[in-house]
């Protein structure tokens, strides 16, 4: 048997027909038979079964692919292994997004582990909302980003696998006049700082206005182009915003701003990790991912007193 084979047998399982194994794998069709062929052949088995809807596993075949699945996996991990000899001292250069909260409360954390790891990467940070890294991401300036997913119609060129979720609020200055607002229609007449894309506008309209049954305040809405100066202007102006419940619990922000006690409810937002379809990530994104998830999950159960309060408003999802 051949590693080739088991890359195939993989593929073919997974796709369930030769001619989508061939298209993920890059390879002609014509291989990819040929290929399975010789393994059936090697073995002196039947490893598949041909039907009308596309090709299945025998008994042996699906032995067989436990086998196949684990030997790629060690594969992959000995090129891992190999790549950091080879790449050893070598500067490399890993661009990443993440959004405010999130890089206020876990970015440390996870640097103070990865970069015993990974002494040799240069890291570029970028602290923005998802509206301003996406089009970094697609333009290939950024290699990744831990952030809020969009909708799928904002993902074009885009993927994205979810961590958790959160609540979104209305926020405003401790001692807004509107402090004690307890309804959208009460802020109408306010102005409005917002963070949002091009293509993003009518959705959050939609959510923060509209299915409220209240009238898009448009003469009042302002468009911040990074975290800092948004929040920096509801901070020391009677400007309202709308953004991440967790964010007001963040060292930086706790006491200086509040969130609004509206009846009205608004969806859960997604925080994941987003990244070009159809790439491969290197090997120190791949690394940062394991250290950013290894410390998001034990902040979720840390008892320390911030990440509690950070926390509280945040539902696992990986």
């Amino acid at each position: 048997m051949k590693l080739h084979q088991m890359r195939y047998l993989v593929a073919v399982a997974a796709q369930g027909s030769i001619r989508a194994a061939a298209r993920t794998l890059g390879v002609t069709q014509a291989a990819v038979t040929q290929g399975m062929r010789e393994l059936e052949s090697e073995c002196q088995l039947a490893m598949f079964t041909r039907h009308s809807g596309g090709i299945g596993l025998t008994d042996a075949g699906r032995d067989l692919l436990h086998h196949a699945q684990r030997i790629l996996e060690q594969m992959h991990r000995a090129e891992q292994d190999l790549a950091r000899h080879r790449d050893a001292g070598a500067p490399q250069r890993l661009s990443i997004g993440v959004t405010p909260w999130v890089a206020q409360t876990l970015l440390a954390r996870v640097l103070a582990s990865y970069r015993i790891e990974m002494p040799h990467v240069r890291l570029e940070l970028f602290d923005g909302f998802s509206a301003l890294a996406y089009p970094k991401l697609r333009e290939g300036s950024l290699d990744l980003m831990i952030g809020r997913i969009a909708a799928a119609d904002e993902l074009h060129g885009l993927q994205a696998s979810p961590l958790f979720t959160y609540e979104a609020t209305v926020m405003a200055r401790a001692g807004h006049p509107r402090a004690g607002a307890s309804s959208i229609h009460q802020l109408l007449d306010d102005d409005w700082v917002l963070n949002f894309a091009p293509d993003g506008e009518k959705q959050l309209m939609e959510q923060l206005f509209v299915q409220h049954g209240a009238a898009v305040p448009r003469q009042r809405i302002h468009l911040a182009q990074s975290a800092a100066l948004m929040l920096t202007l509801v901070q020391q102006t009677d400007m309202l915003t709308f953004c991440p419940w967790p964010l007001v619990e963040t060292a930086s922000l706790r006491g200086t701003m509040v969130a609004l006690q509206l009846r009205e409810q608004f969806a859960p937002r997604t925080v994941g990790i987003i990244r070009r379809s159809n790439e491969t990530l290197s090997q120190p994104a791949e690394r940062f991912l394991v250290h950013f998830i290894e410390q998001m999950r034990a902040g979720a159960v840390s008892t320390d007193p911030e990440l509690r309060r950070v926390f509280y408003s945040v539902e696992m999802l990986a």
